[in-house]
């Protein structure tokens, strides 16, 4: 590409007195970058709206079944434990513990390491109800003509996973 060398806008309206070839690519990397996130919202969106035609009104918040799925993925954990990685107070993950405890998809159970804080465990009946939504969600996917191979689909999830970590590292100084 060569630099440009004009005065005036570009096709947004922004300054292109003298934009360079490093600023025109950190320029377009930005765009791609912006475009990536835009669509990861509207991909966010649609599974929400498809998540709620598949499960109708399922007795599991979003929240609870995100608890429930690290439970069945990761075994028993403390409130504390749930609550690490989650952009909400320990307070909050215990509120949504409890309610999934009254609701018998979990439940307490003694934890040897301490003596205060007790683990949280699926229940037969949590699991079978997240499997049975999986199962749903497993047959809708595959009924998807994506025509996308193996590589194209990991290299995707490599990308996001980059840009949440690089997101999640960064602080803003306030």
């Amino acid at each position: 590409m060569r630099p440009t060398s004009h005065t005036g806008t570009d096709q947004v309206g922004r300054d292109s007195t003298a934009v360079g070839p490093e600023t025109h690519s950190a320029q377009k990397s930005v765009e791609a970058l912006m475009a990536l996130i835009e669509e990861a919202i509207a991909l966010h969106l649609q599974l929400q709206v498809l998540t709620e035609e598949l499960h109708g009104h399922s007795e599991l918040s979003r929240a609870c079944r995100g608890i429930l799925r690290d439970l069945y993925r990761l075994g028993p954990r403390t409130v504390p434990q749930l609550a690490r990685g989650r952009p909400v107070s320990r307070q909050n993950v215990l509120m949504l513990v409890n309610r999934l405890i009254s609701d018998g998809l979990a439940e307490q159970i003694r934890n040897l390491e301490h003596k205060r804080s007790y683990l949280v465990r699926l229940t037969s009946r949590g699991k079978a109800l997240l499997e049975e939504m999986w199962s749903r969600e497993t047959a809708l996917l595959n009924s998807l003509n994506l025509n996308l191979s193996t590589d194209d689909l990991q290299a995707a999830t490599n990308v996001l996973h980059r840009l949440r970590e690089a997101l999640e590292e960064h602080q803003i100084d306030q």
